[in-house]
C-alpha cells in the first residue's frame, strides 16, 4: 500500500469513528422536532409541551405573507422567518417551567409558551 493510500486510509478510519461517537448526542435532538406555525397573526399551537432535560429542535414555519420574528427572551433566542419560509431552532435541555415566545416583528401581540415537563 502506498504511502498516499494509506493516508487516506487513516483519514476516512477518523473520519468514522468520529462519526460514530458524536452522533449519537446530537441525534436526540432531532428525535425530538416539534412544528410550530405562524399564521392569521398567531402561533398554532399557541403553547408547546417539551421534555424537561431534554434539548430539542422546534421548526417554526412562516405561513403568512410577512416576515416575523420568533423571540424569546427567557430562551436568549430571536430569528427572522421570512414568508414560506421554515427555519429550525435549537433549544437546549430545559428545567421544568414556562418559556415565553412572541412575533417581535409586525405583530408583538402574538405570544406563546414552551412548557417544560
Amino acid at each position: 500500500m502506498s504511502a498516499k493510500a494509506f493516508a487516506a486510509t487513516i483519514a476516512f478510519a477518523s473520519i468514522a469513528f468520529l462519526a460514530a461517537t458524536v452522533s449519537p448526542s446530537l441525534s436526540h435532538a432531532d428525535e425530538q422536532a416539534t412544528q410550530l406555525r405562524y399564521q392569521g397573526g398567531r402561533f398554532e399551537p399557541s403553547s408547546v409541551t417539551l421534555p424537561a432535560n431534554t434539548p430539542v429542535k422546534l421548526q417554526v414555519t412562516n405561513a403568512s405573507d410577512a416576515a416575523i420574528e420568533f423571540e424569546s427572551f427567557e430562551l436568549h433566542r430571536e430569528r427572522v422567518v421570512q414568508p414560506g419560509q421554515t427555519i429550525t431552532v435549537f433549544i437546549p435541555a430545559l428545567a421544568p417551567g414556562s418559556y415565553p415566545f412572541f412575533n417581535d416583528m409586525n405583530n408583538a401581540e402574538a405570544k406563546g409558551e414552551i412548557v417544560s415537563r
